[in-house]
């Protein structure tokens, strides 16, 4: 990473309340876009963040403090584009910071992000829908994230919509 994006990249950490501590926690930023996509965190959404969280120990030294932040109160879109911008720079540079964060952790946390989808019950309460505001919001954050397998966003929805959780 050139010294010019390693100091963006530092800036963007340190504006959002990330550090080398409690980085992980920023995995959990695009999981909270998604739940906030329709203005308000589904009981079931908030159930699914955390148990991802606990399970893949993203809660470090200060990220339970920022994850009830996100939670409570919605981030900002500059906020996003932050978090977003800095985790797809860890997951390029191999940086000490963001050695767990990766290109292939990139694309995991589309399928989570859909999980968190599926967990608000959808349309009409139906587990296996998803909101057409939360497809827009997981668009979205493939996009941010520079994740393109060459498939139309609308063929990627379609086929992790229609594998059982």
């Amino acid at each position: 990473m050139n010294e010019e994006k390693h100091k963006l990249l530092l800036k963007d950490l340190k504006d959002i309340g990330i550090n080398a501590k409690n980085y992980q926690v920023l995995s959990l930023l695009p999981l909270v876009f998604v739940a906030w996509a329709d203005g308000k965190i589904q009981k079931g959404e908030y159930v699914e963040i955390m148990k991802i969280a606990k399970e893949r120990h993203y809660l470090h030294k200060g990220g339970e403090k920022l994850l009830a932040h996100w939670l409570n109160e919605e981030p900002t879109p500059s906020y996003y584009e932050k978090g977003f911008r800095a985790l797809v720079e860890l997951a390029r540079s191999e940086d000490a910071i963001g050695e767990d964060i990766t290109p292939k952790n990139l694309k995991e946390l589309l399928d989570m992000c859909m999980d968190v989808a599926k967990s608000a019950g959808g349309l009409w309460g139906k587990l296996w829908s998803v909101a057409p505001e939360e497809e827009v919001a997981i668009a979205k954050i493939a996009s941010a994230l520079a994740i393109d397998d060459g498939e139309s966003w609308g063929e990627l929805l379609e086929d992790l919509s229609s594998e059982p959780s």
